[in-house]
This record gives C-alpha cells, sequence and structure tokens, in this order.
C-alpha cells in the first residue's frame, strides 16, 4: 500500500511540475535575449522592484539585458501558474536566483496567439 501511495505521490507531483512550464524561464535563466525577444508582445508592461514601464519590444529587450547583466541568474523556475476562463490569458509566477546572490519574484503574463505564447507583462521583483 506504502508504495502504490508513494507512486501516485510522485506522478501527481510530476504533473504539477509540468503543469506550470513557460519557455520565458527557461530563457531568463540562460539570459537568452533571442528567445525572450520573440515571445514578446510588440508594447509590453516591464516592472523591476514596483517601477511600471510600458515599452516597445526593443526597449523590454535592452532593460532586461541591463537587469539580467547586472542580476547574472543562476536558476529560474516557475512554482504556480493559472489561467483566465477559457484560456485565453495566462500566468506564471515563479524565482529568479542570481549568481550575486539575491533573489527575485518573477510574474509573467501571456495570452497565445497562433500558437505561441505572447508576454504582455513581465514583472521582477526583489524578495
Amino acid at each position: 500500500m506504502r508504495i502504490w501511495f508513494t507512486l501516485i505521490w510522485m506522478m501527481l507531483l510530476g504533473f504539477a511540475d509540468a503543469q506550470v512550464k513557460h519557455p520565458a524561464f527557461d530563457a531568463l535563466a540562460k539570459s537568452d535575449l533571442v528567445s525572450l525577444q520573440e515571445m514578446l508582445d510588440e508594447r509590453v508592461e516591464i516592472c523591476f522592484d514596483n517601477k511600471v514601464q510600458y515599452l516597445d519590444k526593443q526597449a523590454a529587450i535592452h532593460s532586461l539585458k541591463k537587469f539580467l547583466t547586472e542580476n547574472p541568474p543562476k536558476s529560474c523556475n516557475p512554482v504556480h501558474n493559472g489561467a483566465a476562463k477559457g484560456n485565453a490569458s495566462q500566468y506564471v509566477i515563479g524565482n529568479l536566483v542570481s549568481s550575486n546572490g539575491k533573489n527575485y519574484r518573477v510574474f509573467i503574463y501571456s495570452s497565445d496567439r497562433s500558437d505561441k505564447k505572447i508576454i504582455q507583462e513581465l514583472k521582477i521583483d526583489l524578495q
């Protein structure tokens, strides 16, 4: 009985982990600005430590490059996600650990367009 419970619990954890994946977290972890640029909307809300900016894609990438240069990622992992009614839009919340010892909370709000997740909002706040 204990073995069955353990197997079921491991399967549920595996499904839960697969549920919160978003390609932006892999791109952030690798500082992959090319991939991030492909995921961004033409205008995007960028927020660092409660300082909100509405930027075009190029300016958003420039802002992200500056942040990632100052805070090189050690890891970036999603921890929670959700969706609006009908799954028209989704959000994913995760943690970014930088190699300078700072920890950040990452919030990504995206919508589906042409089978792609397009990021409309990206918040990164110091924890």
